[in-house]
């Protein structure tokens, strides 16, 4: 069994409360450095980073079919089996999925269906809202992933004012882009 080394006091500091002092400095620092909580969704919505997982998308070629082949690869690879694939073959004997259905309520959003995918035709983009009343709207189908939102090109990390806003009278409105924060730099490090 491991040992533990307790840190022996003197009687200067027992007498002190050295250890007091020092956990109300470190409460008092806290306490007055900047605020760091995001007000979303009302006022600011953050812009995640290139490598988060979000959102399904479905990748087109310039005709707009889908690059998928309805190979089942993401289907079967799926840990939590939220995919539903059904193909067919079309008149130019080509597979496609004729139903493709993924169920976010049970996605882990590992993101091994992007990796299983041969035809790099789904990937994971950058939204993470997907909240809803009923379970049945987090049922996403082939035409919502091929109309989802893909990667920003810019502004990863940042924190962007909502797009919608209210004004004094409880009316909302459209508000205009402003240039984001990156939240990051607002945390202080210790060293």
């Amino acid at each position: 069994m491991a040992r533990t080394r307790q840190q022996k006091q003197s009687w200067i500091g027992w007498l002190l409360f050295s250890d007091l002092w020092r956990a109300l400095r470190l409460t008092l620092r806290y306490m007055f450095s900047r605020i760091i909580t995001h007000r979303y969704p009302d006022h600011e919505k953050w812009l995640p980073y290139h490598r988060h997982r979000g959102h399904h998308f479905m990748k087109t070629n310039d005709e707009g079919d889908v690059n998928c082949v309805g190979c089942e690869l993401c289907a079967k690879i799926c840990p939590c089996d939220c995919i539903t694939v059904v193909p067919y073959e079309d008149a130019k004997g080509n597979r496609r999925p004729k139903v493709f259905d993924i169920d976010l309520a049970r996605c882990l959003y590992c993101g091994l269906c992007e990796d299983a995918c041969p035809a790099d035709a789904i990937k994971l983009g950058q939204e993470y809202e997907v909240a809803s009343t009923t379970t049945e709207a987090l049922v996403v189908h082939l035409e919502d992933l091929i109309a989802a939102p893909r990667k920003a090109e810019e502004g990863a990390g940042t924190v962007i004012p909502a797009s919608l806003a209210t004004d004094g009278s409880g009316k909302t409105i459209a508000q205009a882009n402003v240039k984001g924060y990156d939240w990051w730099q607002l945390l202080k490090r210790q060293k």
